[in-house]
Formats: C-alpha cells, structure tokens, sequence
C-alpha cells in the first residue's frame, strides 16, 4: 500500500465514461454487446488508476443510460455525461468504446482527440503507443475528430478508446477475455502515469 500523499497519482482526478448503457447497446457482433465490455473495461481501468491514488470519477457503473422520450434522447444522453464530467472537475478523462467496421478483418486499439486541446494530442499519441500490442502488430495511429460531441464539448484534455473492433471475432474474444483486460488497463494506466509525470517536471 501506498502512504498517504505517496501514490502517484495522488491529488489526480481522472473521470472515466463507460459509453453508451442502458437502452443503447452500442455494437453487437458475435454475442458480445459493446456497453457491457465498455463497463468491464472501464471499472478495469478506474481500479488501477485508484490504486496508485487517484480519485475516479464514473459516468456510469451500471447498465444505465440518460436518454430523455423523444426527439434528441442520444444527445440528452452525451449532455448529462458531459455535464457529470464537468461538474467533477477532472484534470482529464477517458471514454471507452469498443469499435466495428463492415470490414471483418478490421482490428486494433486506437485513440481519438479533439484538435482544438494540445494536451488532449499528447495525451492520445502517449496512450497510442501504449497500445501497440492490443492486439499485436497493431499499427493504428492517434486521430483527431472533431464530430464526437463529447470530445468537442468537455473543457479539460480527455481522449476516446477504441479498444479494438466486436466486428473481428478474434479480437472480440480478446476483449472478453480477463487478462486481455487486465493488460489493456495497465496500458491506460501506464499512460497516465507517464503523463502526469511528465507533466509534473
């Protein structure tokens, strides 16, 4: 155990949204629904972050959603986890999804940011690194979008995770499997353990 004010990331705040939950199942390919590897992955992560630490803050930590009746439920639904992170004040975020593609042979990680935010850059090429054997030979590079609301709309730096595509049914079963998880949420941390460290020099 770490003493206190001793971890490494003590004194951090590091929001984590789980996407989509609820009504939205997000991809559904070979038995696997992408909200509940979402939430695995996302406890998974917010675990070793709170470890060495940190204090996480979830968006979600059940199968839940915040669509609102009619018209614009999905962007209800972005607007309160939005409004959750903001109000938590975090020095950074992650969102976690898992991708698909009609191309089946289609695989690996891959980060996104939004280009407006340098840190958010820096952020998402470190974790991309990180992410080079998920699976391996993964040659995925960090992209900017600036289409994913909740990139655009959040004040602090924060990425989006794809960890990798339902839609390959090998690095589906990955995704479900423990220890693939494990290994992937110590990527994630060992990013934010490199960031933060660098940041504090």
């Amino acid at each position: 155990m770490w003493a206190m004010g001793d971890a490494p990331l003590a004194g951090r705040r590091i929001a984590i949204d789980a996407g989509h939950g609820g009504i939205d199942s997000g991809a559904e390919y070979h038995a696997h629904v992408e909200k509940d590897i979402n939430l695995v992955l996302a406890k998974c992560i917010g675990d070793k972050l709170a470890a060495v630490g940190a204090e996480v803050v979830y968006t979600r930590t059940d199968d839940v959603d915040y669509y609102t009746r009619g018209k614009g439920g999905k962007r209800a639904d972005l607007k309160r986890r939005i409004a959750i992170i903001e109000e938590a004040r975090p020095d950074v975020f992650v969102s976690v999804h898992c991708n698909a593609s009609k191309v089946k042979t289609y695989q690996g990680a891959q980060v996104f940011y939004h280009p407006k935010n340098e840190e958010s850059k820096r952020l998402a090429e470190m974790m991309q690194k990180r992410l080079a054997d998920f699976p391996k030979g993964n040659h995925r590079q960090a992209q900017s979008n600036t289409h994913v609301l909740l990139l655009s709309s959040l004040s602090m730096s924060g990425v989006l995770l794809e960890a990798g595509y339902l839609s390959n049914g090998e690095e589906a079963r990955l995704l479900c499997d423990t220890a693939y998880q494990n290994r992937l949420a110590e990527a994630v941390l060992a990013t934010f353990l490199e960031y933060f460290g660098e940041k504090s020099e």
